[in-house]
């Protein structure tokens, strides 16, 4: 999950449409869009007489900040730990405060990492969606706009 954070992908969608009608479509089906964990590019082509929408997916700027920051923030951290440790004179209640904290941001860590790379996961499937249903699927394609039955709707 934590490769979601820097990892840049590319998708491209085949659109039903002529070039034209495939642009404001996809205009239309972005707006209003934002995304907080990711950066994408969209560039048109075509191709044998078919459009092609290609989407550049890259982690946002804050994403990379956030992970520099946490680096230095944990070499810091085990610097101190260290110095705490082996430095005479400290009461031991605050040798072992430090090295508490420090191993509990080095265990949650992880976590965080999940979330923010779950939201950017979200974001780029939120925006492949909107891409689909705006040049890939045709309007009438069955399943596509209904609700889903569960148990409870019976």
């Amino acid at each position: 999950m934590a490769k979601l954070l820097v990892e840049r992908r590319e998708e491209a969608f085949a659109s039903r449409y002529p070039r034209e009608e495939s642009m404001r479509r996809a205009a239309a089906a972005l707006e209003g869009f934002t995304a907080k964990g990711m950066v994408y590019e969209t560039a048109w082509r075509d191709e044998a007489g078919a459009t092609f929408l290609d989407v550049r997916f890259a982690p946002s700027r804050g994403t990379r900040v956030f992970l520099d920051i946490s680096s230095l923030v944990f070499l810091v951290l085990l610097g101190v730990t260290g110095f705490a440790l082996v430095a005479p004179g400290e009461p031991m209640g605050g040798r072992v405060l430090i090295a508490i904290v420090t191993v509990t941001a080095i265990l949650m860590f992880p976590f965080v990492a999940v979330a923010l790379g779950s939201r950017r996961e979200a974001e780029e499937s939120q925006l492949r969606r909107r891409l689909k249903r705006a040049i890939v699927d045709e309007e009438g394609e069955p399943g596509k706009n209904e609700k889903k039955k569960g148990r409870d709707d019976d």
